[in-house]
């Protein structure tokens, strides 16, 4: 369903082709623009189409018979292809695929993807190189998962901070996953030899991921950890952490200290910020590209801050300093319901 590995990308294998290959196979392609929570398909659907993730991130999600429960299969971003399975094995859709973000797709017709299948041997040998590696991962895990040390339980009982430091005690690689009580995945972080590498919680990842998961209250869920070699979920490029266990934890509680000490309409992202400078005047070496980016965001005129937020791949405690530290210099302006807002 996602890519395994870089040479699975759909769009490195494009870019590889002559001419005339390339131009059949972005012929037979149509665009699909997505809005967040737009499904693609759903469970149970006849299988018609192949679709590749053009920009965005869309999430494959099986429900219960019921409808009132939700996993999460997988998550794939630019270059991953999916729903080619139904169509090799002529079945019903196992599951159902959303965009998780504003997303597009190319879509591929069923009788068109066969077609370029049989008449473009490069894209032929792509997918069946890429299901034998799925197989074989799927195969692999089994045999881990025979093996593995599990640690649960439930979020309202356990800190988060705690349970991360319990991980890196214990040396392990790993993956703890956190669900909702609808079982659906609010973040996954990824262990090598007891070190946080990966992480996503909501729509962030890197670093700031993680602080939004130590800041955030418990809330009704699970969490488990089992002892893997590589993370179950594709991550993108560029957000690897680099961070010595013991520092991470104390700075999480800083910031989680700090995020607390907040004014509570704040942490609730009430209100809206709007520019009040002509240009942005920034002392803060640390904070200098955060300020940067919110500012752009700012330029077609007042933002709520929640939507501020959701655009940006910072936590709300990140955030949040930086958008005090704009209304203390004077360089942006936050109206809160009954509030003059931050002086």
């Amino acid at each position: 369903m996602s890519s395994i590995d870089p040479a699975a990308d759909f769009f490195i294998l494009l870019d590889s082709l002559d001419t005339p290959k390339r131009q059949a196979i972005e012929a037979a392609g149509t665009g699909m623009t997505l809005a967040p929570g737009q499904f693609i398909y759903q469970q149970g659907d006849v299988a018609d189409a192949v679709y590749i993730v053009a920009w965005g991130v869309v999430e494959a999600v099986t429900f219960s018979s019921d409808g009132k429960q939700s996993r999460s299969l997988a998550v794939m971003f630019t270059g991953d292809f999916f729903g080619e399975l139904a169509i090799f094995t002529e079945t019903p859709r196992l599951a159902a695929v959303r965009a998780r973000e504003e997303a597009e797709v190319l879509r591929f017709e069923k009788e068109a993807f066969l077609s370029l299948m049989r008449t473009i041997p490069e894209l032929g040998l792509f997918f069946t190189r890429n299901l034998a590696c799925r197989l074989h991962l799927t195969s692999t895990e089994a045999h881990h998962n025979a093996y593995a040390i599990d640690l649960k339980g439930n979020l309202q009982r356990f800190d988060l901070l705690t349970i991360v430091q319990a991980i890196t005690g214990m040396g392990h690689a790993g993956e703890l996953a956190l669900n909702n009580s609808a079982n659906e995945l609010l973040g996954s972080f990824f262990f090598r030899k007891g070190r946080v590498e990966l992480a996503r919680f909501g729509h962030l990842y890197g670093l700031e991921a993680i602080w939004q998961g130590f800041i955030e209250s418990a809330s009704e869920g699970t969490f488990s950890f089992r002892s893997v070699d590589e993370p179950t979920l594709p991550f993108p490029a560029g957000n690897k952490i680099d961070m010595e266990s013991t520092s991470l934890l104390l700075e999480g509680v800083g910031k989680r200290d700090t995020y607390q000490g907040m004014p509570e309409p704040l942490r609730r992202m009430e209100g809206r910020l709007s520019r009040m400078a002509e240009i942005l005047d920034w002392k803060t070496a640390e904070s200098k590209a955060t300020a940067e980016e919110i500012w752009k965001l700012l330029a077609d005129g007042p933002h709520p801050l929640i939507d501020l937020w959701r655009k940006l791949n910072y936590s709300a405690i990140t955030f949040l300093e930086v958008v005090m530290e704009m209304g203390m210099n004077g360089q942006a302006e936050l109206f809160i319901e009954e509030s003059k807002g931050v002086e």
